[in-house]
């Protein structure tokens, strides 16, 4: 009787420790877990995290001078030097793509006439490309967009052109020898 009260015990002590020690598990692994993902540092796509005067920063901290034309794994320098520049054999780059794209993005460096856009969407037209054409700065928010939401699209971006404003407030040297003769 002695003997089956301890086994009894030595068994009840038994289970206290393993009781205790089950709330020092690690966290939730059952259904419905929250999990988050950094889209910057777990993902191979590239994206887009600057558009610079010079060129583009990229979410892996590189920095691409020029024009490009960036695809969800690979980045190719374009060979125009403005808007202007593009034309057929320009975009044939996107044209040769397997699987096709779902989308084109093409990022201008500045805000050019609707004359100039409706020639590029004919082009794109006839190249049978769906196409966004936006200024340069929207058109990397759009890229990143559409990359993130699995869409297979590629992006052909110059970098942007700043326009100096003119200073309304800057005094002409003929003004300024006129306001200190007439102080004087």
């Amino acid at each position: 009787m002695l003997l089956e009260k301890l086994f009894l015990v030595k068994q009840l002590l038994h289970n206290t420790r393993q009781f205790h020690s089950s709330k020092f598990k690690r966290g939730y692994d059952g259904p419905g877990k929250t999990v988050m993902d950094i889209v910057n540092l777990t993902d191979t796509t590239l994206l887009i995290n600057n558009c610079l005067q010079v060129g583009f920063k990229m979410n892996d901290s590189s920095l691409i001078i020029g024009p490009i034309a960036i695809f969800p794994t690979g980045i190719l320098s374009w060979n125009v030097g403005s808007a202007k520049d593009i034309n057929e054999a320009s975009l044939s780059l996107f044209t040769i793509l397997k699987p096709p794209l779902d989308i084109l993005v093409l990022g201008l460096e500045s805000i050019y006439e609707y004359n100039r856009i409706t020639e590029l969407k004919k082009i794109l037209l006839k190249l049978n490309m769906r196409n966004e054409i936006l200024p340069v700065d929207q058109a990397c928010g759009v890229y990143n967009f559409l990359i993130n939401e699995g869409r297979h699209v590629a992006a052909g971006l110059i970098p942007p052109v700043i326009q100096k404003i003119p200073n309304k407030l800057e005094i002409s040297p003929e003004t300024k020898d006129k306001k200190l003769i007439e102080s004087t």
